[in-house]
């Protein structure tokens, strides 16, 4: 219960940071660290990797991988290059902005992502089957 309660705790504040607007677009004035991914409009803010109180900071390894065209990876320690908590099961969250929305991804180990799966709408992604839809 402690690690749930950390992990959405980092949630939280990763997802509030930086919340200020202005008229001007994200991807104008990118801060340090932060680059533009393909394809267009999609910003990657942050991402990490990890469980617990034991996270690692994977930003640059997942823009790396997401400018790559119709790239698939996996949240594990051999594609994000990182194993902060090695035997044990970890999330992957990444903060980013598609078109101007902030919006937050998490997956479990060995979870899929793709730029696609980031820039899908809101509708796309209720519609979208689940492992277990498809066990029943």
């Amino acid at each position: 219960m402690k690690n749930i309660l950390c992990f959405l705790g980092l949630i939280a504040s990763v997802a509030l940071t930086g919340c200020a607007t202005s008229s001007q677009s994200s991807a104008d004035s990118l801060p340090p660290g932060i680059s533009q991914t393909a394809p267009s409009h999609l910003l990657i803010i942050s991402a990490t990797y990890g469980s617990g109180s034991n996270f690692a900071d994977v930003t640059e390894r997942v823009n790396d991988l997401l400018r790559q065209p119709h790239v698939e990876f996996f949240a594990n320690p051999e594609g994000l290059n990182a194993d902060p908590t090695p035997g044990w099961n970890k999330a992957l969250v990444i903060v980013y902005e598609f078109k101007g929305q902030r919006r937050i991804f998490t997956t479990g180990e060995d979870g899929r992502v793709t730029a696609k799966l980031l820039t899908q709408s809101e509708e796309q992604k209720k519609n979208r089957p689940t492992a277990s839809d498809s066990k029943q």
